[in-house]
C-alpha cells in the first residue's frame, strides 16, 4: 500500500468492501474468547492488456483459511473449477463454429457458496 500507485489500492479496496457489504458477506458479532477467529489479508493485483497499459487495480479480502482447523472451521472443501476435457471441448466447438471466445470474472466468485446451518466462520475484519 506503500507503493506508486496507493490511491488506486485505496479505491479498488474500498470497492471490495462495498460489494462484500452489499453481499452481506459477513455479520460483525463481538469477539468472544470461545472463537477461533480466522486473520484476513489483502491481495492487491495490477491487471494489465497484453500491450502493457493499465487495465485495472483489483483488491480482494482474504480470509487465511490456511489456517482453519478442520472441524471447527470447516467440515468439508470444495473449489469448484472446470474440468480440462470440458475446457478443450468448447476450445473446439469454437475452432468448428467459428465462435470467439471472451475470458470473465465472477466478482467475489467464492462467497456464493452456502454456509451448513451449523457452519460459523469468524473472520477478524479488515
Amino acid at each position: 500500500m506503500n507503493g506508486q500507485f496507493t490511491d488506486e489500492y485505496c479505491e479498488s479496496a474500498v470497492t471490495e468492501i462495498n460489494t462484500l457489504n452489499l453481499m452481506k458477506a459477513w455479520e460483525v458479532v463481538k469477539k468472544q474468547d470461545d472463537m477461533n477467529v480466522i486473520r484476513s489479508t489483502w491481495a492487491f493485483k495490477l491487471k494489465r492488456y497484453p500491450d502493457g497499459l493499465i487495465k485495472k487495480f483489483k483488491a480482494c479480502f482474504c480470509a487465511r483459511v490456511d489456517i482453519q482447523l478442520e472441524g471447527i472451521n470447516f467440515f468439508e472443501m470444495y473449489a469448484p473449477v472446470v474440468q480440462w476435457t470440458t475446457a478443450r471441448l468448447m476450445l473446439i466447438l469454437e475452432v468448428l463454429l467459428g465462435l470467439k471466445s471472451k475470458q470473465d470474472d465472477v466478482t467475489a466468485a467464492f462467497l456464493h457458496a452456502n454456509l451448513g446451518e451449523d457452519e460459523k466462520v469468524f473472520v477478524d475484519m479488515p
